[in-house]
């Protein structure tokens, strides 16, 4: 049985099916110019052919003319259709040309678009997962200008123009001499599988630097990106980043230059088989026009377009076909991220109103042996401001990732509303869920725009400014001096604002979308508790009538709760209002003793 899997996974991602999909999917993305442009290869392929048989048609009246010492109408004729041919063929030329970059350009983003649907419909838990990571730098590859775009162009051509090319041109000599057309096809079998061999080299290639390009790509944001430029000049860490830049690069290089060594000698012992054969041909049909087997035209004809042929099937095979071969590892790795299983569940209504609730959870990320959360149980009531507390690596943004659904857990069950996480798809239950996170982004646009994402269908100015007020962004002051129109980055000619105001300008996102549900997970960290006790208090006032799920190691905060859980080792250890925490002389005093300094009146 395994076998037969095996067997079918190689079949379901081999170079033919792959393709078949890369078309349809185009076809079905832009069908007018995929159709208009594979009528314009077929027709220049199949526009060589009436070249040729125009030299020879051209040839044979004028070597009858010469003969007859005459200008007739037939030589007339023949070299006006010769002419025509030629010309439809540069007009063919320019079409594909044109046709080619414009459903490159197209598919680039209808590619790329696939990946971003596909992405936010996977288990959130993966991202955690850097062999996950890595796939995708993979697929994001594939669906790039070098990948599929590359390679369905690769195949169009092929399929589309060379082979139909080939075809027609193997019967027309077929009908002047057999042998010619056979041992045609006979040269370039040789070509054709070390062509083939590509696919699995490369594929190889690319599975082992992918890892190595995520590292480059790191290092070097470190020495170039704006946000590490500071600290590693002042630290003086370029040379530390360039010794590590360089051995990346050192690996990456080598592996490559190692593959090519491999597909280079193999190359150039299949290639000296083609120029044996070529030059084979040519001698042939040399001995068939001196013996009389073929006439002056029909050797005219044939030895012009043998050329042409050649240089065709080199095309299609070497550069064409090996182009797309060597890309094929990126393409798969593309096509296998669009198959991932994706998060299942059924629509469901989500009754906000009876809570949140987790039975006998427990959770651990892939490749760890220790559970993050264990056997959590807890009852969130509607309107409910639950305040999760923990030292660093407690489990707590787990936890609630379980308890908003983003992640599934692998015992127990949650509960949103009615409905169960576990079958339920994820929009349903989260439409109404909004939230602040410690690793908010700091998008590089407009005020309003940074505020206006996490709703972006509807255009509400009044709320956007009443929600900023409410968290103290002073649009009038120096900060944002075009005000909502203030663009958030000095990279696009806008400005530079504190760690402290971006906090505000995320929880404001966090507000604006429609909620019944809002999480604060930690995105005050970085400014000081008693900042962050008056910001909490704001958000208590602001999420007034919705459960509100508050998460920080800092104690002060959670006075504004009205439970608390207290999470270590990814357990549930503690429960209750801060006076009855503070009673009990656990964990909760524990911790709020150490920080008590912070809070002193």
């Amino acid at each position: 049985m395994q076998k037969k899997d095996y067997r079918h996974e190689r079949s379901k991602y081999s170079l033919f099916p792959i393709m078949c999909r890369l078309y349809k999917a185009a076809f079905t993305e832009c069908p007018v110019r995929m159709l208009v442009y594979s009528l314009v290869l077929f027709a220049n392929g199949v526009i060589q052919v009436v070249i040729t048989y125009g030299t020879e048609l051209f040839f044979d009246c004028v070597s009858l003319g010469a003969r007859e010492r005459e200008m007739s109408s037939a030589i007339i004729i023949s070299f006006l259709f010769l002419m025509a041919a030629i010309l439809a063929s540069h007009i063919l030329n320019g079409c594909d040309n044109y046709l080619g970059t414009s459903v490159h350009v197209v598919l680039i983003g209808k590619f790329e678009k696939r990946m971003h649907k596909k992405a936010v419909k996977l288990d959130p838990a993966l991202f955690e997962d850097t062999e996950f990571l890595d796939n995708i730098n993979k697929a994001f590859q594939g669906s790039g200008v070098s990948g599929c775009t590359f390679v369905l162009e690769a195949f169009m051509v092929v399929m589309f123009s060379q082979v139909p090319y080939m075809i027609l041109m193997s019967s027309y000599l077929y009908t002047r001499k057999p042998i010619l057309s056979i041992c045609i096809f006979l040269v370039f079998v040789p070509v054709v599988i070390s062509q083939y061999l590509r696919i699995h080299v490369f594929a190889k290639l690319e599975d082992e630097t992918v890892p190595c390009r995520r590292e480059y790509a790191c290092y070097h944001e470190c020495v170039t990106g704006r946000e590490y430029f500071k600290e590693t000049r002042m630290l003086g860490a370029y040379r530390f980043f360039s010794g590590l830049i360089r051995e990346t690069i050192e690996k990456i290089n080598g592996r490559a230059w190692k593959c090519y060594g491999k597909m280079a000698g193999l190359e150039i012992l299949m290639r000296s088989i083609t120029l044996l054969g070529y030059a084979g041909v040519l001698l042939l049909l040399v001995y068939y026009v001196l013996n009389g087997s073929i006439g002056v035209g029909a050797f005219a004809a044939v030895f012009s377009s043998i050329a042409v042929m050649f240089e065709t099937i080199e095309s299609a095979v070497g550069q064409q076909l090996g182009g797309a071969f060597e890309k094929m590892g990126m393409v798969t790795n593309y096509v296998r991220f669009l198959d991932m299983e994706e998060m299942r569940g059924e629509e469901a209504a989500v009754d906000y109103s009876k809570g949140i609730q987790a039975h006998n959870v427990s959770f651990s990320y892939k490749g760890s042996e220790e559970m993050a959360v264990k056997n959590a149980s807890l009852k969130i009531r509607n309107g409910e401001t639950l305040a999760i507390v923990g030292e660093n690596g407690a489990g707590k943004s787990t936890l609630v990732k379980l308890l908003i659904g983003s992640y599934r857990p692998d015992q127990g069950e949650v509960r949103i509303g009615q409905v169960n996480t576990e079958n339920a798809k994820m929009q349903c239950y989260q439409r109404k869920i909004s939230g602040v996170f410690q690793n908010y982004q700091k998008y590089k646009m407009t005020l309003e725009e940074n505020i206006i994402i996490s709703a972006s269908g509807e255009q509400k100015p009044d709320k956007v400014k009443r929600i900023l007020e409410d968290v103290d962004v002073d649009m009038n002051g120096t900060d944002y001096p075009k005000g909502l129109d203030t663009v958030l980055s000095t990279e696009f000619g806008g400005t530079d604002i504190s760690g402290g105001q971006w906090q505000r300008v995320a929880i404001a996102r966090g507000m604006y979308k429609e909620h019944e549900v809002i999480i604060l997970d930690e995105p005050t960290a970085a400014i000081d508790p008693i900042e962050e006790y008056a910001l909490y208090h704001k958000f208590k006032a602001m999420a007034k009538d919705k459960t509100a799920i508050l998460v920080t190691h800092r104690m002060g905060s959670c006075k504004i709760a009205d439970r608390i859980v207290v999470m270590d080792k990814g357990q549930i250890i503690e429960e209750g209002t801060h006076e009855e925490l503070m009673n009990k002389n656990g964990k909760y005093r524990e911790m709020y003793a150490a920080q008590a300094q912070w809070y002193a009146d």
